[in-house]
């Protein structure tokens, strides 16, 4: 029983470092010092975060990250260089707890540690670039709010129930890495949104300029598979799947128009390529231009519609090609008879 409960207050701190290690210092080595807590014996290796020093520094890099953490953007490149930090200290508090037990367990601290706090990273991480794709402040200072809230009633629960901790722990793991495909997916797609956004003055598309028709060799390889006899691609623009019912969104790759009237998406989901492509013919679009993507639906006559996200990057081509889109859209005038040509001469 005592292994389990100092592996559930390894696991418990190392999770809580992912999210915010100097809170999870500062406040464990502050309970410490002053008495809160009174560590069992294996656990005496703890000791060291009451200390003086070590309460400073953490106390000072914690209020550092609690004004850095409040502002959109800045928040994530913090997290970015905390990518290798989060973990080392998970890992560092699981080798203190653990090797208080038996020295052959200091190795499973270090390695369990510095997962689970990669995860704890890497889920907090994701979740704040997802917010910062909003574009006002608040709810990106009331989710940093609510993640230091988070931390000190976890940090209470760890120490409190450290079993029931690691059972958490363990379902949290399990749940994120099932899950993990679709969550780094949107992670990517809004950290190159971001960029994009952020690059926007640089990206200025003049009049007259030619739409791109390129694309990579994996996705041209695909096109090769999907192509008509005669058909050639007219234009194709890097972007995001939205919500596009047979693929799923965040799917990075290309809306590609065609001569044959088509368009398409080629992507690469899951380690493979994948497309879904639509007639133009009697269908008709929307879009809409949000703060960090311009979204386009392409909606066909029949079928699941096709929308897609595109970056600030290469939104200053889609009036081109939403008037691309329009043209092909109308249905051809019917063929005129000998009657019809008769009376017009």
């Amino acid at each position: 029983m005592e292994a389990l409960q100092s592996l559930g207050t390894a696991m418990g701190l190392s999770m809580m470092a992912g999210i915010n290690l100097y809170l999870t210092v500062f406040v464990t080595g502050l309970a410490i010092n002053l008495g809160w807590v009174q560590l069992a014996p294996h656990l005496h290796n703890l000791q060291g975060l009451g200390d003086p020093l070590v309460l400073t520094v953490a106390g000072v890099m914690f209020f550092v990250e609690f004004i850095i953490d409040k502002w959109p953007y800045a928040d994530s490149g913090w997290d970015t260089i905390h990518t290798f930090v989060r973990p080392i200290g998970g890992a560092i508090l699981g080798l203190k707890v653990l090797g208080g037990l038996d020295p052959r367990l200091e190795i499973v601290g270090v390695l369990l540690g510095g997962s689970v706090a990669f995860t704890a990273h890497a889920a907090k991480a994701g979740t704040r670039l997802l917010v910062n794709t909003s574009p006002e402040p608040v709810t990106n200072i009331a989710t940093s709010v609510g993640e230091d809230v988070f931390v000190l009633a976890g940090i209470w629960f760890v120490n409190a129930h450290p079993v029931l901790s690691l059972i958490l722990v363990i379902i949290f793991v399990v749940t994120f890495w099932y899950f993990a495909p679709k969550f780094f997916r949107q992670i990517r797609a809004s950290a190159v949104g971001i960029l994009h956004r952020l690059g926007a003055r640089r990206h200025g598309i003049s009049a007259g300029t030619a739409l791109p028709d390129r694309l990579a060799e994996r996705a041209e390889n695909k096109w090769l598979t999907l192509q008509e006899p005669g058909e050639q691609i007219a234009w194709a623009i890097p972007c995001f799947s939205g919500r596009m019912k047979p693929l799923g969104r965040n799917v990075r790759g290309y809306l590609i128009g065609t001569t044959a009237s088509r368009v398409l998406f080629i992507g690469r989901k899951n380690f493979r390529m994948v497309s879904y492509a639509i007639a133009l013919v009697g269908g008709h679009f929307t879009d809409d231009p949000g703060a960090v993507f311009h979204r386009l639906s392409v909606i066909p006559s029949a079928g699941n519609p096709m929308q897609v996200r595109v970056t600030r990057k290469f939104s200053p081509f889609l009036p081109q090609i939403m008037q691309w889109i329009r043209e092909r859209s109308q249905p051809s005038p019917p063929a005129s008879g000998p009657a019809e040509t008769a009376a017009v001469r």
